[in-house]
């Protein structure tokens, strides 16, 4: 067939997407001025925020899935507005698609979701993207990108729910674990279990609150144009009650210890594609969660020594007993253990959820294979990157990172990971 045939190319006729050429859209002015010269300016593709040179390891279902454009260098405000082209064609049977009024411009970038209605069908796809200036420059850039559908449902579904057990007692002895975790750091006195309580409730609060903003970007990582573009996961301190959603509930639970590791702050089991929508990591016969009184290994830490001092009776503080003048010192240390716990309670729901699934995408999302570093964050070289993310191995956070104290500000998921964790990556079924 010829390859600029004009038709509903994967799927019946589009009147908002197709149209006969993509003119005239605002992009973004592009112009770098030193000396009165101007830089040639530059435009690349790139999906759901991943590395420009990974789009051809990506499998992309076929919808829901971000592509941007950029241009560099950055104009910054004012001048002349770029026609800008935006070409997909369909590699099996050569037809032609140009994408009209679709495209939402932002600072630096432009970006289309691909909607449901365009019909895109599974195989190869060549994206081009051509920019021409006012003063008859062109940029280009090209890529190929692979179109499978999901193989059993996408791995994150809008019914999930993570369950954050603050109440197991895995000692039996009729307290929750969490409140003597606060007690073996020395933050409560034994005796004042009734404070103890209360102080956990507040920790565990700001735990949560911590955890929701780790899957709710306020800046969108993955580009897509909209203001807020959270993960569609429900966090709660609370069990599930309704029925229908025990088979979608992941309890992780927090407090107590592990005698199989001594030392470990949590560990959750790695699940492949979240295959287990009902894990529950508070087995007696093979412990899992979290630990918190095994924050003390941070001791060492500035930030640490700083919040914990007062209460620490070898360096002449004292536990708090309800004194309100010392209510400031405590409400400091909640705040700090609540934004470490929170950020180890997102490492590990990651998990649980699938991240990170060791090798290159789309079988992978460059998750380590052996070792510390299995399922956690390393690059295309299987090497950590020299900037901390959510989910790196484990021993390599500072408590200041996990506090969110540091200059990097909170650690947040790779572009990568958040993507597969709102299903705008697939991974490749092994059985296949």
């Amino acid at each position: 067939m010829p390859t600029n045939t004009k038709r509903a190319w994967l799927g019946r006729p589009l009147a908002a997407v197709v149209a006969g050429g993509l003119a005239g859209i605002a992009l973004l002015v592009f112009s770098f001025r030193d000396g009165g010269l101007r830089a040639a300016p530059r435009i690349e593709i790139g999906i759901n925020g991943v590395p420009m040179g990974l789009a051809r390891d990506l499998l992309l279902p076929p919808h829901g899935w971000t592509l941007q454009l950029s241009i560099a260098p950055d104009p910054g405000i004012g001048g002349e507005s770029p026609e800008l082209v935006l070409e997909l064609r369909e590699e099996r049977t050569g037809m032609t698609i140009e994408v009209q009024d679709e495209l939402r411009p932002g600072p630096g970038f432009a970006t289309l979701t691909i909607p449901a209605k365009l019909g895109m069908r599974e195989g190869l796809v060549a994206v081009r993207a051509r920019a021409r200036f006012g003063d008859g420059s062109i940029a280009e850039d090209w890529r190929r990108l692979r179109i499978r559908p999901f193989q059993g449902g996408p791995p994150i579904g809008s019914r999930q729910v993570v369950h954050f057990d603050f109440a197991v007692d895995r000692d039996g002895d009729g307290r929750a674990d969490f409140e003597q975790d606060l007690e073996r750091l020395g933050l409560v006195s034994p005796a004042h279990p009734e404070l103890a309580k209360a102080l956990a409730g507040q920790v565990a609060e700001r735990a949560l609150a911590r955890v929701v903003r780790a899957y709710d970007a306020s800046d969108d990582p993955n580009r897509t144009g909209d203001p807020r573009d959270p993960v569609s996961i429900r966090f709660q301190l609370t069990p599930a009650l309704l029925e229908s959603e025990r088979p979608f509930t992941t309890r992780i639970c927090v407090g107590g210890r592990d005698p199989a590791e001594p030392g470990s702050v949590g560990h959750v089991r790695f699940d492949p594609r979240n295959a287990r929508r009902a894990g529950d990591e508070c087995t007696q016969d093979e412990p899992a969660g979290l630990f918190t009184a095994e924050l003390a290994v941070y001791r060492e830490s500035v930030l640490y020594r700083e919040i914990m001092a007062p209460f620490d009776t070898a360096a002449g503080g004292a536990p708090f007993d309800g004194d309100p003048a010392r209510r400031e010192l405590v409400d400091r240390a909640i705040a700090v253990l609540g934004d470490v716990l929170g950020t180890l309670m997102a490492h590990e729901t990651g998990h649980a959820l699938g991240l990170v699934a060791p090798g290159r995408p789309g079988v992978g999302l460059f998750g380590g294979e052996s070792g510390e570093a299995y399922a956690h964050a390393v690059g295309p070289d299987g090497a950590t990157a020299s900037e901390a993310s959510l989910m790196d191995p484990g021993r390599r956070f500072r408590f200041e990172e996990l506090a969110g104290a540091s200059p990097l500000g909170e650690l947040r998921f790779r572009p990568l990971d958040y993507a597969y964790l709102r299903d705008r990556v697939v991974l490749q079924d092994p059985r296949h």
